[in-house]
């Protein structure tokens, strides 16, 4: 193997530049042995954003937070045996992105498609068919391998998991 002088030079510097740097960081470190800090009180204050900070680009406000596992006051006892009780809210809590090429979607990029998804008890999706379909069945597919990784919160009261419907909505813009 030859090292070629471009690499020797080049090696050099570098060896050069981490020896500096570390002479200098062992130099300040003995003028600043003795040193006590600053002489006035040092106050850490922490300033709220204000509540516009928490915009998208394109100008549109966020859904408002859900609490989970918090329970509404019922009217009355009958009213409660009477209706059943609705089934979880489908919450994603990660969502990664899907590597996708533009080039693969072009033309299938607007619509919307309701998925029916099982997810097991640690948020995982078990299972997601089409509920109701955009009409486009790349679309269609592209929105099942999506949501295959993401992970969703389990409400309290579902340890085995559960299933629900979760609307996806896509357009040119979200790209």
């Amino acid at each position: 193997m030859r090292i070629t002088p471009r690499l020797r030079v080049t090696s050099l510097l570098s060896v050069l530049a981490l020896l500096i740097g570390v002479l200098g960081t062992q130099w300040l470190s003995g003028r600043t042995n003795e040193w006590a800090g600053p002489k006035h009180a040092v106050r850490a204050v922490h300033v709220a954003p204000a509540p516009n900070a928490y915009r998208d680009p394109a100008g549109r406000a966020h859904a408002p937070p859900r609490v989970m596992g918090v329970q509404r006051p019922q009217a009355s006892s009958d009213a409660a045996a009477a209706t059943p009780p609705s089934p979880p809210e489908l919450v994603p809590v990660s969502m990664p992105a899907l590597p996708s090429r533009y080039a693969d979607l072009q033309g299938h990029l607007d619509g919307s498609v309701v998925l029916a998804v099982r997810v097991d008890g640690a948020g995982r999706v078990l299972d997601a068919a089409v509920a109701r379909s955009s009409g486009d069945a790349v679309l269609d597919a592209h929105a099942r391998a999506v949501v295959a990784g993401w992970r969703f919160a389990v409400p309290p009261g579902y340890p085995q998991g559960f299933s629900g419907e979760l609307p996806m909505r896509f357009g040119a813009a979200d790209r």
